[in-house]
């Protein structure tokens, strides 16, 4: 009967059960104890267990209905002066805080905009150009006369006017604004950069004509790799087009040794070609990571003697180090699109081979179209 008193969970003259339904010893000592009721019962009990004097709690359920509610009910657009109480800052400041977050999702709107369009609109132009040089240099190709085609091969010509027009949409879309995106950079860097230093700048800058010395020579052996690729891939597809439209005297003669033969040859040949390239890729990507390592030294170097000697401030020095950051960062954007680049200058100069290809037969000009005559056939003179 204490205990039921002291949980509360049953009135006086209850009789209680134990295991398997046996009556429980009421004067046993541990049963007799004082018993804290926050052992049976939930914290919210209080310990006075007096009916009368004890309060009933709400259940986790009401208390997070009741939470939901008082959510609901706060506003979900505030003030400055509540913003500013918020965050412990001035009004001034909450002011700012918000100006700089608006302008920021406009921002990335107008960003993201840009982005789509230059992403959809820039390749679709630049499908447009490939399809139009394709659709000249087909009609070109359609003015000469039987000395071309019996001095180039077949194959060749199919790899000019599909094989290597491929990288032209890349290029075409990617080439113009990457430039025009780092010549900003290199011209505003070096700009905000003389406000503070002009000696220090021209040290830092002077690492970029010699970067630019570098990689004109690297560039043009890398291009002239290139170049000899679409070469051998025009052999390549040539034998493979002779080898496949003459099975029938391939098998007639059983030449098929002969025929892996060529093929070997002309495939190893491209191999070897294709690995030269990818050499001269190699010291093109290290000259420029070179360079990168030469900048922060002379940023470093030049950069702390100058703040020594009180020529630059702490914070011009760390102006320094993120300009020339975004430097090398628009010089690796570059260094990453070299291979396309190269890859669309020279099928730009192979497309432009087969255009200026002269036609043999041309029509006079005041030649006019050939009208139907009788039907008649004259010899005159034989």
């Amino acid at each position: 009967e204490r205990l039921g008193q002291k949980a509360g969970t049953f009135c006086p003259g209850t009789r209680l059960q134990g295991n398997g339904g046996l009556p429980m010893n009421m004067n046993r000592p541990d049963m007799t104890e004082d018993v804290k009721s926050k052992d049976y019962t939930n914290k919210s009990l209080q310990k006075d267990s007096n009916p009368v004097t004890m309060k009933a709690s709400k259940s986790p359920a009401t208390e997070s209905s009741d939470q939901t509610k008082a959510a609901k009910h706060e506003p979900l657009v505030y003030r400055v002066e509540e913003i500013a109480q918020l965050l412990a800052i001035s009004p001034r400041a909450a002011y700012n805080l918000c100006n700089t977050t608006k302008d920021f999702r406009v921002l990335r709107i107008i960003d993201g905009a840009a982005q789509y369009y230059m992403s959809s609109i820039g390749h679709i132009m630049g499908v447009h150009i490939e399809t139009d040089m394709r659709r000249d240099a087909f009609d070109h190709l359609l003015r000469l006369d039987y000395t071309y085609y019996n001095n180039t091969k077949v194959g060749t010509i199919m790899g000019r006017i599909t094989n290597d027009l491929f990288d032209v949409t890349e290029f075409a879309h990617h080439c113009p604004e990457e430039f025009f995106i780092a010549g900003i950079k290199i011209v505003s860097s070096f700009v905000i950069l003389c406000r503070a230093s002009i000696p220090l700048t021209l040290a830092v800058f002077a690492c970029v004509p010699l970067m630019g010395v570098v990689s004109v020579y690297l560039n043009g052996r890398l291009r002239a790799r290139f170049r000899q690729q679409r070469v051998q891939i025009g052999e390549l597809n040539s034998t493979i087009e002779d080898s496949l439209l003459g099975q029938g005297v391939v098998k007639a003669f059983a030449a098929e040794d002969q025929e892996r033969e060529k093929f070997a040859k002309d495939n190893q040949d491209f191999e070897q070609i294709k690995t030269l390239g990818y050499y001269a890729m190699g010291a093109f990507n290290t000259s420029t990571r070179l360079f990168d390592g030469l900048m922060y030294s002379v940023v470093i170097l030049a950069g702390g003697l100058s703040l020594v000697y009180g020529k630059i401030t702490p914070g011009d020095m760390v102006a320094y180090m993120l300009y020339v950051t975004t430097l090398i960062a628009t010089i690796r954007r570059i260094v990453e699109f070299a291979e396309q680049f190269q890859r669309g200058i020279t099928g730009i100069e192979r497309f432009a081979e087969i255009i200026d290809t002269p036609v043999t037969f041309q029509d006079a000009p005041d030649a006019v179209p050939l009208q139907p005559g009788p039907g008649e056939i004259r010899r005159d003179p034989v």
